[in-house]
């Protein structure tokens, strides 16, 4: 099952390339949107393979996000705020978009780095930044600083606080890293 094809990837958590590959995996799922849970287990394993470099891992995340964003920014810029609307409908029919406009409209700039942080996928808070004319320069930049704080607090998390990952990947997050960091211990 992908669990199986799952733990495969993680037994390569310590090589170099590793947190380059979870930061590609960012990037692509802004198209996919179905690695949510997966990059989580595997950003945070990449974390706890290296922990001295948990920033450096949640800025290389972040640019992996980063680049996806900026894809998703000029397919928005040739194709109309539409075009995001049409792939993601259901994004954008929950209460949680209600909250993420009135973040972008009362905070602008600040409002779009709180969101970003937010445990939650941004392609409505790209729509909407972009339907409220916000300089996309301006709203990657947010974005990058956003995610950046995300996959901090992420990896000081793993390293520390292993259960309050529940709020960025639910309880299997948790007993994920908990289940890591036994195996850490026995070795």
């Amino acid at each position: 099952g992908p669990m199986g094809w799952l733990a495969n990837v993680l037994g390569y958590a310590s090589c170099w390339w590793f947190p380059c590959l979870v930061a590609l995996g960012s990037g692509v799922n802004m198209f996919t949107m179905v690695l949510g849970g997966v990059l989580a287990a595997m950003y945070v394993t990449a974390v706890l393979s290296r922990p001295k470099a948990w920033f450096f891992i949640a800025v290389l995340n972040a640019v992996g996000t980063v680049v996806g964003v900026v894809a998703v920014v000029y397919l928005v810029e040739q194709n109309g705020i539409d075009w995001i609307k049409e792939r993601f409908p259901k994004v954008f029919n929950s209460d949680q978009w209600k909250w993420v406009e009135n973040a972008i409209q009362n905070y602008g700039a600040p409002g779009v780095i709180l969101t970003s942080a937010a445990p939650i996928i941004l392609h409505p808070l790209i729509a909407f930044a972009m339907a409220a004319k916000m300089n996309n320069v301006l709203l990657v930049i947010c974005i990058f600083v956003g995610r950046i704080l995300k996959y901090s607090i992420m990896a000081k998390f793993a390293l520390q606080a292993p259960h309050l990952l529940k709020y960025f990947g639910g309880q299997k997050l948790v007993d994920f890293v908990n289940s890591k960091k036994s195996e850490g211990k026995q070795e």
